[in-house]
């Protein structure tokens, strides 16, 4: 079972625990525990339903719904089935007026419960290996040319543009991981500071919502800083232990690339 077939069931699953018996839902939810990528996705995925079924279950239902709907007339009991309000009334513009700005409103507070990429919590389970010692470089060298022509010449991304300022940052690795078999590269920078910098590259074609090319999205997550940005074919993913700061100083220029 892939990943895919497996968020593709967990999706369906009850919260309640009533599907864990059923051999199809065992075997997902097995592979949850195995894959730390999917295990996030899942996570987020609960609380994401959680979070829609609490909002579901706070809208009041007027008391008088099943009369009003039976009368033909609004939810006040105005109005009736052998006379229609004319589509035009003042009331039913300002219900649809209300309408629309109900949807931009749920659309603004279901993009905030979006669950993670999972492409992202993949090559933030293979950095936590990296730096914990559990996982080795494919390749060390402190020259950024050299890990690129390793990665390129494995199939792996490393051909995009990257801003002037990591370019500039001393290399320690390189590695390539795999989500859903497309090839993510790592590669790992002595900061500026001190702390340790990691850039992940994944190819564009393989995201269905890809990060936005130009101005990065910062966050954080399991105790790392990210800045996520697209560029030419390429997604990518700046990661530090250090304080948000320093990715905003790193790709101060971006946009001038």
């Amino acid at each position: 079972m892939t990943n895919k077939e497996a968020s593709f069931l967990l999706g369906a699953c009850r919260p309640n625990g009533a599907d864990a018996a059923d051999p199809e839902f065992a075997e997902a939810l097995a592979q949850v525990a195995r894959d730390p990528g999917l295990k996030g996705w899942f996570e987020d995925q609960r609380r994401f339903d959680a979070a829609i079924a609490a909002h579901l279950q706070a809208a009041p239902v007027p008391a008088d719904l099943r009369s009003s709907i039976l009368a033909g007339g609004s939810l006040s009991g105005a109005g009736r089935a052998s006379r229609p309000a004319p589509w035009f009334s003042a009331r039913r513009i300002l219900a649809m007026a209300a309408m629309i700005a109900l949807m931009a409103g749920l659309g603004v507070w279901f993009a905030g419960l979006r669950p993670r990429d999972q492409w992202q919590d993949q090559a933030l389970a293979g950095l936590s290996d990296l730096v914990s010692g559990r996982a080795s470089f494919d390749v060390a060298a402190p020259s950024l040319a050299e890990l690129r022509q390793w990665l390129r010449g494995n199939g792996s991304p490393g051909n995009a543009g990257l801003p002037a300022s990591v370019e500039r940052l001393s290399s320690v690795g390189c590695k390539t991981l795999y989500w859903e078999g497309h090839p993510i590269s790592l590669i790992c920078f002595h900061g500026p500071g001190g702390e340790m910098v990691h850039l992940a590259m994944v190819s564009r074609k393989a995201l269905a919502n890809p990060p936005p090319d130009g101005a990065p999205l910062y966050a954080s997550r399991d105790g790392w800083h990210t800045a996520s940005w697209s560029q030419g074919d390429a997604a990518m993913m700046l990661v530090t232990k250090a304080p948000e700061s320093q990715l905003h100083i790193l790709l101060g220029t971006l946009l001038l690339l």
